[in-house]
């Protein structure tokens, strides 16, 4: 069903897009931080489930209209890759506010005596939260209407090899997230004992989501013709 091209070139897109810190795993750190590795799983978990809404939405309806609107589907993946790279400019851009908002969560928690003695929410509440930030992810709105489309081999059934390619993204997204969540359990110490760590890490992420998004800006215009026209 799949070329090994487009396999290829999928993984290396989930791959890089999942291991950017990007609003999900910044939530998912703090949440780590202020509240500990369990309550960090639970937000990984629902982040997911939000995630997945876009997915579903897109593999039963509006990834049907898009197939049947080639000129549309050209425009959104044209677009999306634009904002992804907006997405990877601004991460560069705002790295070391993200890395003072972590420090900030990470010096509050242990001035309360840690994760484990801080004050706990219902976890039904950090569900909710982390399901409303998976949901309103942008860069996951992106991938899963302008840039997974692009995998998708033209010919065979849209919605079934959307849902296979959404689905191991998903489960790809989630042992990165928990990967990025026990990190943030674990190596809190190594992490924020000198400034600048986690800030680079997040604008070499930046860097890599511009390339990306250069990548698929590039194919995105090449497949739509606008260059033989």
């Amino acid at each position: 069903m799949f070329s090994s091209a487009a396999l290829i070139a999928f993984f290396a897109t989930a791959l890089t897009l999942i291991a950017i810190p990007g609003p999900s795993v910044m939530f998912i750190i703090g949440r780590t931080l202020s509240l500990g590795r369990k309550y960090g799983l639970i937000t990984v978990f629902f982040n997911s489930v939000g995630h997945t809404m876009w997915m579903l939405a897109v593999a039963f309806g509006l990834g049907q209209i898009l197939a049947s609107m080639p000129i549309v589907l050209a425009v959104l993946k044209i677009a999306g890759a634009l904002y992804l790279g907006y997405l990877g400019v601004q991460s560069v851009r705002h790295r070391k506010q993200d890395e003072a908002s972590m420090a900030k969560t990470n010096a509050d928690s242990i001035a309360e005596g840690g994760p484990s003695k801080a004050a706990k929410p219902a976890w039904f509440k950090i569900a909710r939260e982390a399901f409303l930030v998976g949901f309103s992810n942008p860069k996951t709105a992106v991938f899963f209407i302008a840039v997974l489309p692009q995998f998708v081999e033209p010919g065979a059934n849209f919605t079934i090899q959307f849902l296979i390619l959404g689905l191991i993204f998903e489960i790809m997204g989630n042992i990165g997230d928990g990967i990025w969540s026990l990190s943030a359990a674990w190596a809190r110490t190594w992490i924020f004992a000198r400034s600048g760590r986690l800030s680079g890490i997040i604008g070499a992420g930046g860097l890599m989501i511009v390339s990306l998004a250069t990548y698929l800006l590039v194919m995105a215009v090449i497949e739509s013709g606008i260059l033989h026209k």
